[in-house]
């Protein structure tokens, strides 16, 4: 009889350890894919500058006035857009990329416009 309880006793130990750890994984992958869904959203942007400027930003921050700003803007002729700086047309506004911008600043040194 004192054989049967001692084995009975270490069954229920048995089942006791097998659903703790079954438990104890279950919280562990629930806690992994919590912390995988936050690690998913990484930004792609190491700087925190904005990459396209609007025509008054590129005013600023060319400093320059507004007159001196419609000799470069790009504009329309015969259905063709001419423009003397690089832009990115989204709907109907014109977006200047500030890496482009930076470039075209030193390519166009010296140069005069009309």
């Amino acid at each position: 009889m004192k054989q049967l309880s001692t084995n009975i006793s270490l069954i229920i130990l048995g089942l006791c350890i097998l659903t703790g750890a079954l438990v104890i994984s279950n919280a562990i992958q629930i806690i992994d894919s919590q912390n995988a869904d936050e690690q998913v959203t990484v930004n792609m942007n190491s700087t925190e500058e904005p990459q396209l400027m609007s025509s008054t930003e590129l005013k600023d921050y060319l400093g320059i006035s507004d007159e001196q700003l419609e000799m470069i803007y790009p504009r329309k002729e015969d259905d063709v857009v001419i423009s003397e700086i690089p832009y990115i047309k989204i709907g109907y506004e014109y977006y200047f990329p500030v890496k482009a911008i930076n470039r075209w600043l030193e390519e166009a040194e010296g140069k005069t416009f009309q």
